[in-house]
């Protein structure tokens, strides 16, 4: 068992999902989530939002409201996504196929890390800022390195993961639900007998034993959120990473979600 860890501040983002009533709702009667969504960027300054991309402006936007929850000025920030901001990274190979010259800030800004890189600069951020994605395991891979910051002295690392839908054509390797989401959450270590999480990695089981079995109805990461913010289930048990036919399997195995007290 590792360490348990808090949960401090969160702020989520989803077609239809701004406030946290909203949110709160959703977690009780969870449905497929569609409607518009408002964003008040005004405090970001004009040249710097024309920069950011659409899944870009709900990740800063998530990520600014939780930071002023912060017990420091600077923290390590850790962002996970899937695919990263897929659609300006398309639109630059599409310039290349065409022999049109590719723009440096263009490809500044498509690269994985472009939107934390963004956000730092924007807040003048100085401590880490990480980067990752991990197929089906996205918020998995941000927690555990969430807790290495922690280890390493941090008292608070704040966590982003957001994803949307990829455009044509890779959006022919969707394997899961897909909707734009965005979520932060401020992580610490739990005090004792404070309410927390663990998270601990699983081995490969036999097809066929397990929940991952079961078809999903959300996005993995929303999935996480929604045990995040609910008081049950005890357990959340993340999909089994299954290798696509003639690939080479992975056997990668799966991660628990555990309600815990520090």
């Amino acid at each position: 068992m590792g360490r348990v860890w808090a949960l401090r501040a969160w702020s989520a983002l989803a077609p239809g999902l701004q406030t946290s009533a909203h949110w709160q709702q959703w977690v009780q009667e969870p449905v497929w989530p569609c409607g518009e969504v408002t964003l008040d960027l005004s405090h970001v300054p004009a040249m710097a939002r024309r920069r950011l991309g659409q899944q870009a402006k709900w990740a800063v936007f998530v990520a600014d409201a939780v930071l002023t929850h912060a017990g420091q000025p600077d923290l390590p920030v850790v962002w996970a996504s899937r695919h990263g901001d897929a659609e300006k990274s398309l639109a630059l190979l599409r310039d290349q196929a065409a022999g049109e010259p590719l723009s440096p800030t263009a490809f500044a800004l498509s690269v994985h890390n472009g939107i934390g890189a963004q956000h730092s600069i924007l807040r003048g951020l100085r401590a880490n800022a990480v980067c990752v994605a991990c197929a089906h395991a996205a918020p998995e891979a941000g927690v555990v390195e969430a807790q290495g910051l922690l280890h390493e002295g941090a008292a608070e690392v704040m966590l982003v993961c957001y994803d949307a839908p990829l455009p044509a054509p890779y959006d022919r390797f969707h394997d899961e639900p897909v909707l734009p989401f965005a979520w932060a959450a401020l992580l610490a270590w739990a005090a004792p007998g404070e309410p927390g999480f663990s998270l601990q990695a699983l081995p490969a089981a036999a097809p066929g034993n397990h929940a991952e079995d079961t078809p999903r109805r959300f996005p993995h990461g929303l999935e996480v959120l929604q045990f995040l913010l609910q008081k049950e289930p005890p357990t959340l048990r993340s999909p089994q990473l299954r290798s696509r036919p003639g690939a080479v399997s992975a056997n990668a195995g799966s991660w628990l979600w555990e309600r815990r007290h520090g």
